[in-house]
């Protein structure tokens, strides 16, 4: 199977499922299962709270801008113009979409820990932004073959998964906030990387010809 036909069905998958818990949401439905879900997990205290507050600032806009703005770079350093484009792009559509949610999205009462209650909070753009960049970076970087892809498949996924587990530990989203922020993630990363894979096949005859090209002639042969 082509690696475009399993982006595409995930992605078309994620993009679902997130139409789904947005429905809930609004009406909403999702409001006892939230309740439920804070009640299972345990009182954390401001030890705990502290120690989780570096991730909150690495899935700000800023930190997720500029850490894709640095990957990007070492990318087209290397010569790998579609994955610097996919890395970038990922970051900027994140970002849009976590407005465009903010603006167009029916938006329920946050958990306590939120400090502004009247501020948009679904999805969570924190879960948003870093999943769609780390999930998008962890594509580009394994089929370029910059390590090995199980251990960059997991750090990426452990890292995203921390980052919107923190926003429930902080007690500032409820649990469906985070899920759809992971699941609009997956399906804004999953677009970006069948981008990528196709602007890769694209290049790859082109590439093939100009090493063609530039092969020195055999002995012999003119």
């Amino acid at each position: 199977m082509r690696p475009e036909v399993a982006l595409a069905g995930i992605g078309a998958s994620s993009a679902a499922a997130f139409g789904v818990l947005a429905a809930k949401a609004k009406k909403p439905d999702t409001i006892l299962g939230d309740l439920k879900l804070r009640g299972y997990l345990p009182s954390y205290g401001r030890r705990t709270k502290k120690a989780v507050t570096p991730l909150g600032y690495l899935a700000k806009e800023w930190s997720v801008l500029s850490g894709a703005g640095l990957l990007g770079s070492k990318l087209l350093y290397d010569g790998n113009k579609a994955g610097a484009a996919a890395v970038v792009t990922s970051a900027i559509a994140a970002i849009a979409a976590s407005h465009i949610f903010d603006a167009t999205l029916p938006q329920k009462t946050p958990p306590p820990g939120r400090k502004a209650p009247f501020d948009p909070h679904f999805p969570s753009g924190h879960a948003l932004h870093s999943t769609t960049v780390l999930a998008t970076a962890a594509w580009v970087l394994s089929r370029d073959g910059a390590g090995n892809n199980k251990m960059i498949a997991a750090g990426a996924g452990a890292l995203a998964g921390a980052m919107g587990v923190d926003r429930l530990i902080q007690d500032r989203h409820w649990t469906s906030d985070v899920v759809a922020g992971w699941l609009a993630a997956v399906a804004i990363a999953s677009a970006t990387a069948f981008v990528y894979e196709l602007s890769k096949r694209k290049s790859a005859p082109e590439k093939k010809r100009a090493r063609s090209n530039n092969r020195p002639a055999r002995k012999g042969k003119r």
